[in-house]
């Protein structure tokens, strides 16, 4: 069975950023992964690649957001969660809450670092990427 899973938007944009595609079509297409979108993680993630310092990369906005949707499910959230010392991520809690989600992965210290009393664990990639290995 699929693990849902909320990935913070840096870890998708590290997955960008190396053009490692490969590995998250195999997580999903596996069935070990099933990544969970919602309308704020969406224009979070939009909003971050189309920044001017990720333009030498020359990102193209539209394919990677198709791609981004096209491999997560989408799930409706509502603003509750407020705990995140950086509030701007509270969001992926809520994700988290009400998408049932088992991990929320991030390499933010200030998301790892939020006390969260949920069935999601709060953990790096490298942890994440240890456990669903096994």
């Amino acid at each position: 069975m699929a693990n849902k899973t909320v990935f913070d938007t840096n870890i998708w944009i590290s997955y960008f950023l190396k053009e490692n595609f490969e590995e998250l079509i195999r997580l999903r297409s596996e069935n070990k992964v099933l990544f969970l979108r919602s309308t704020p993680s969406i224009e979070e993630l939009q909003k971050v690649i189309s920044r001017k310092k990720f333009e030498k990369n020359n990102f193209n906005v539209a394919e990677l957001m198709r791609f981004y949707t096209g491999i997560s499910d989408f799930c409706e959230t509502q603003p509750l969660f407020n705990e995140c010392a950086d509030v701007n991520d509270n969001f992926l809690f809520d994700l988290a809450i009400q998408g049932n989600a088992d991990y929320l992965v991030s390499g933010d210290k200030k998301v790892l670092e939020t006390p969260f009393e949920n069935k999601a664990k709060v953990c790096n990639l490298t942890t994440f990427k240890a456990e669903i290995k096994g």
